[in-house]
Protein backbone atom coordinates (compact mmCIF):
# COMPACT_ATOMS: atom_id res chain seq x y z
CA UNK A 1 0.00 0.00 0.00
CA UNK A 2 1.57 3.20 -0.88
CA UNK A 3 0.37 5.34 1.69
CA UNK A 4 1.52 8.65 0.08
CA UNK A 5 -1.09 8.57 -2.75
CA UNK A 6 -4.17 8.06 -0.36
CA UNK A 7 -6.43 10.92 -1.02
CA UNK A 8 -7.14 11.82 3.12
CA UNK A 9 -8.08 16.05 1.80
CA UNK A 10 -11.73 17.25 3.19
CA UNK A 11 -12.64 17.86 -0.36
CA UNK A 12 -13.32 14.28 -1.17
CA UNK A 13 -15.95 14.14 1.83
CA UNK A 14 -19.70 14.92 1.47
CA UNK A 15 -21.79 16.75 4.13
CA UNK A 16 -24.94 15.36 5.24
CA UNK A 17 -25.77 17.13 8.34
CA UNK A 18 -24.98 20.98 9.23
CA UNK A 19 -25.00 20.88 13.33
CA UNK A 20 -25.66 23.92 15.47
CA UNK A 21 -22.23 23.63 17.09
CA UNK A 22 -19.62 21.40 18.09
CA UNK A 23 -21.47 19.34 20.07
CA UNK A 24 -24.25 18.82 18.30
CA UNK A 25 -22.09 17.13 15.55
CA UNK A 26 -20.79 15.10 18.51
CA UNK A 27 -23.09 13.52 18.74
CA UNK A 28 -24.51 12.75 15.16
CA UNK A 29 -21.25 11.79 14.69
CA UNK A 30 -20.58 9.01 17.20
CA UNK A 31 -24.35 8.26 16.29
CA UNK A 32 -23.38 7.58 12.85
CA UNK A 33 -20.42 5.78 13.60
CA UNK A 34 -22.23 3.74 15.73
CA UNK A 35 -24.36 2.39 13.15
CA UNK A 36 -20.87 1.57 10.69
CA UNK A 37 -20.94 4.91 8.81
CA UNK A 38 -17.14 6.29 9.63
CA UNK A 39 -17.67 10.10 9.89
CA UNK A 40 -15.59 13.74 10.32
CA UNK A 41 -16.13 17.13 11.52
CA UNK A 42 -15.47 20.13 9.42
CA UNK A 43 -16.09 23.57 11.45
CA UNK A 44 -15.74 27.11 9.66
CA UNK A 45 -12.14 27.97 10.59
CA UNK A 46 -12.79 31.46 12.17
CA UNK A 47 -15.65 29.48 14.37
CA UNK A 48 -12.62 26.94 15.49
CA UNK A 49 -10.09 29.57 15.68
CA UNK A 50 -12.54 31.93 18.33
CA UNK A 51 -14.34 29.27 19.56
CA UNK A 52 -17.80 30.49 18.52
CA UNK A 53 -20.85 28.21 19.12
CA UNK A 54 -23.81 30.80 17.80
CA UNK A 55 -24.54 31.64 14.63
CA UNK A 56 -22.90 30.67 11.27
CA UNK A 57 -19.07 30.50 12.16
CA UNK A 58 -20.95 28.29 14.80
CA UNK A 59 -22.14 25.26 12.13
CA UNK A 60 -20.49 22.36 11.90
CA UNK A 61 -20.53 19.79 9.06
CA UNK A 62 -20.67 16.00 9.75
CA UNK A 63 -19.09 14.85 6.68
CA UNK A 64 -18.80 10.72 5.38
CA UNK A 65 -17.53 9.43 2.46
CA UNK A 66 -19.46 9.59 -1.31
CA UNK A 67 -19.65 6.01 -0.96
CA UNK A 68 -21.58 5.82 2.07
CA UNK A 69 -23.63 9.54 1.81
CA UNK A 70 -27.07 7.67 0.55
CA UNK A 71 -26.93 5.07 4.19
CA UNK A 72 -26.15 7.92 6.24
CA UNK A 73 -28.99 10.15 4.81
CA UNK A 74 -31.24 7.11 5.52
CA UNK A 75 -30.16 6.93 8.74
CA UNK A 76 -30.53 10.55 9.74
CA UNK A 77 -33.75 10.49 8.13
CA UNK A 78 -34.87 7.70 10.59
CA UNK A 79 -33.40 9.18 13.61
CA UNK A 80 -35.14 12.81 13.27
CA UNK A 81 -38.97 11.02 12.23
CA UNK A 82 -38.32 8.93 15.43
CA UNK A 83 -37.84 5.76 14.68
CA UNK A 84 -34.67 5.67 17.50
CA UNK A 85 -36.64 6.32 20.23
CA UNK A 86 -36.91 2.43 20.58
CA UNK A 87 -34.86 0.92 18.87
CA UNK A 88 -31.81 1.49 16.83
CA UNK A 89 -30.35 0.35 13.26
CA UNK A 90 -27.16 -1.44 13.17
CA UNK A 91 -25.60 -3.12 9.38
CA UNK A 92 -23.83 -6.09 9.90
CA UNK A 93 -22.30 -7.29 6.77
CA UNK A 94 -24.38 -5.41 4.59
CA UNK A 95 -27.61 -7.07 6.13
CA UNK A 96 -30.10 -5.03 8.80
CA UNK A 97 -30.62 -5.58 12.13
CA UNK A 98 -32.54 -4.39 15.22
CA UNK A 99 -30.92 -3.62 18.27
CA UNK A 100 -32.60 -2.67 21.69
CA UNK A 101 -31.96 1.29 22.20
CA UNK A 102 -31.50 0.09 26.09
CA UNK A 103 -27.99 -1.14 24.91
CA UNK A 104 -27.12 2.10 23.32
CA UNK A 105 -26.45 5.96 25.18
CA UNK A 106 -28.99 8.04 25.42
CA UNK A 107 -28.65 11.41 24.07
CA UNK A 108 -28.68 12.97 27.53
CA UNK A 109 -25.97 10.75 28.52
CA UNK A 110 -24.35 11.61 24.91
CA UNK A 111 -24.29 15.56 26.33
CA UNK A 112 -22.84 14.85 29.38
CA UNK A 113 -19.53 13.66 27.77
CA UNK A 114 -16.08 14.20 29.03
CA UNK A 115 -13.80 15.97 27.64
CA UNK A 116 -10.30 15.37 26.52
CA UNK A 117 -7.45 17.81 24.99
CA UNK A 118 -4.33 15.18 24.15
CA UNK A 119 -1.05 17.64 23.73
CA UNK A 120 2.11 17.21 22.38
CA UNK A 121 4.91 19.32 20.11
CA UNK A 122 3.98 18.79 16.45
CA UNK A 123 0.28 17.76 16.78
CA UNK A 124 0.90 14.90 13.93
CA UNK A 125 1.50 11.39 15.45
CA UNK A 126 0.84 10.34 19.03
CA UNK A 127 -2.01 13.00 19.78
CA UNK A 128 -3.50 12.56 16.77
CA UNK A 129 -3.66 8.57 17.58
CA UNK A 130 -4.44 8.88 20.96
CA UNK A 131 -7.36 11.41 20.12
CA UNK A 132 -8.77 9.02 17.10
CA UNK A 133 -8.25 6.14 19.73
CA UNK A 134 -10.44 7.35 22.59
CA UNK A 135 -12.95 8.63 20.07
CA UNK A 136 -13.26 5.28 18.16
CA UNK A 137 -13.57 3.50 21.81
CA UNK A 138 -14.74 5.70 24.26
CA UNK A 139 -17.47 7.83 22.02
CA UNK A 140 -20.05 7.30 24.30
CA UNK A 141 -18.00 8.78 27.78
CA UNK A 142 -15.58 10.97 25.68
CA UNK A 143 -15.21 13.29 23.41
CA UNK A 144 -11.31 13.77 22.48
CA UNK A 145 -9.22 16.68 20.46
CA UNK A 146 -5.40 17.21 19.83
CA UNK A 147 -3.24 20.25 19.47
CA UNK A 148 0.28 20.83 19.56
CA UNK A 149 2.15 23.54 21.38
CA UNK A 150 3.91 24.04 17.81
CA UNK A 151 1.77 22.17 15.00
CA UNK A 152 3.47 21.14 12.24
CA UNK A 153 0.46 21.84 9.73
CA UNK A 154 -0.17 17.55 8.69
CA UNK A 155 -0.92 14.48 10.37
CA UNK A 156 1.83 12.09 9.60
CA UNK A 157 0.54 9.85 7.05
CA UNK A 158 2.11 6.45 8.64
CA UNK A 159 -0.34 7.39 11.89
CA UNK A 160 -3.36 7.58 9.22
CA UNK A 161 -2.17 4.54 7.65
CA UNK A 162 -1.79 2.53 11.16
CA UNK A 163 -5.22 3.77 12.50
CA UNK A 164 -6.55 2.58 8.95
CA UNK A 165 -5.24 -0.78 9.42
CA UNK A 166 -6.35 -1.08 13.18
CA UNK A 167 -10.02 -0.30 11.90
CA UNK A 168 -10.26 3.48 13.22
CA UNK A 169 -11.40 5.95 11.15
CA UNK A 170 -9.54 9.46 11.63
CA UNK A 171 -9.93 12.54 9.52
CA UNK A 172 -6.74 14.43 11.26
CA UNK A 173 -6.06 18.29 11.61
CA UNK A 174 -2.74 19.63 12.94
CA UNK A 175 -4.07 22.44 14.80
CA UNK A 176 -2.44 24.98 17.62
CA UNK A 177 -3.38 24.97 21.25
CA UNK A 178 -4.13 28.24 21.10
CA UNK A 179 -6.99 27.05 19.09
CA UNK A 180 -8.93 25.76 22.23
CA UNK A 181 -7.80 28.83 24.65
CA UNK A 182 -11.40 29.78 26.44
CA UNK A 183 -12.39 26.23 26.04
CA UNK A 184 -12.57 23.79 29.48
CA UNK A 185 -11.24 20.42 29.56
CA UNK A 186 -11.98 17.65 31.83
CA UNK A 187 -8.65 16.19 31.74
CA UNK A 188 -5.38 17.56 29.18
CA UNK A 189 -2.97 14.51 28.80
CA UNK A 190 0.25 15.41 27.69
CA UNK A 191 1.85 12.65 25.39
CA UNK A 192 5.52 13.83 25.02
CA UNK A 193 7.94 15.70 27.65
CA UNK A 194 8.66 18.62 25.39
CA UNK A 195 4.71 19.71 25.64
CA UNK A 196 4.31 18.70 29.46
CA UNK A 197 7.42 21.13 30.01
CA UNK A 198 5.37 23.82 27.56
CA UNK A 199 1.62 23.34 28.80
CA UNK A 200 0.07 26.57 28.27
CA UNK A 201 -0.84 27.49 31.81
CA UNK A 202 -4.32 28.56 31.28
CA UNK A 203 -5.11 24.79 30.88
CA UNK A 204 -4.94 24.28 34.39
CA UNK A 205 -2.62 22.33 36.63
CA UNK A 206 -5.15 20.57 38.12
CA UNK A 207 -6.39 18.58 35.46
CA UNK A 208 -3.47 17.42 33.64
CA UNK A 209 -1.61 14.60 33.72
CA UNK A 210 1.39 12.71 31.56
CA UNK A 211 1.23 9.56 29.73
CA UNK A 212 4.49 9.83 27.54
CA UNK A 213 4.91 7.83 24.43
CA UNK A 214 8.48 7.72 22.36
CA UNK A 215 7.89 9.60 18.94
CA UNK A 216 7.73 7.36 16.16
CA UNK A 217 8.31 9.93 13.52
CA UNK A 218 12.08 9.85 15.32
CA UNK A 219 12.60 6.31 13.74
CA UNK A 220 15.04 5.97 11.30
CA UNK A 221 15.67 2.68 8.62
CA UNK A 222 13.38 1.42 5.72
CA UNK A 223 9.92 2.29 5.08
CA UNK A 224 8.37 -0.85 7.02
CA UNK A 225 10.83 -0.26 9.75
CA UNK A 226 9.26 3.31 10.50
CA UNK A 227 5.85 1.83 10.04
CA UNK A 228 6.49 -0.55 12.53
CA UNK A 229 6.98 2.10 15.00
CA UNK A 230 3.51 3.74 14.24
CA UNK A 231 2.04 0.45 14.80
CA UNK A 232 3.79 -0.06 17.78
CA UNK A 233 3.15 3.61 18.99
CA UNK A 234 -0.97 2.83 18.31
CA UNK A 235 -0.88 -0.55 20.34
CA UNK A 236 0.77 0.82 23.26
CA UNK A 237 -1.56 4.02 23.09
CA UNK A 238 -4.77 1.47 22.69
CA UNK A 239 -3.52 -0.34 25.84
CA UNK A 240 -2.89 2.48 28.14
CA UNK A 241 -4.81 5.83 27.20
CA UNK A 242 -8.16 4.13 27.89
CA UNK A 243 -7.40 2.74 30.52
CA UNK A 244 -5.96 5.96 32.25
CA UNK A 245 -9.33 7.35 30.86
CA UNK A 246 -11.25 4.84 32.70
CA UNK A 247 -9.55 5.35 35.96
CA UNK A 248 -9.85 9.40 35.80
CA UNK A 249 -13.66 8.24 35.52
CA UNK A 250 -13.45 6.34 38.63
CA UNK A 251 -12.06 9.53 40.71
CA UNK A 252 -13.91 12.06 39.55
Amino acid sequence: MDIRMRDKSIGSYVSVYKAEGQLDGEIVKAFLEAQGVPAMLSQDTAGKIYGLTVGNLGEVDVLVAPADEAKARELLRAMESGEYANEILVSDAGSNEKLDAQSQPEEAELKERKRVLFLCTGNSARSQMAEAVVNHELWDRWIAVSAGIKPTGYVHPYALAALEEAGIFHQGESKSVEQFKGQSFDLVVTVCDQAREACPLWLGPEKRIHVGFEDPAAVQGTEEEKMAAFRKTLKLIRATIPAVLKEFEGES
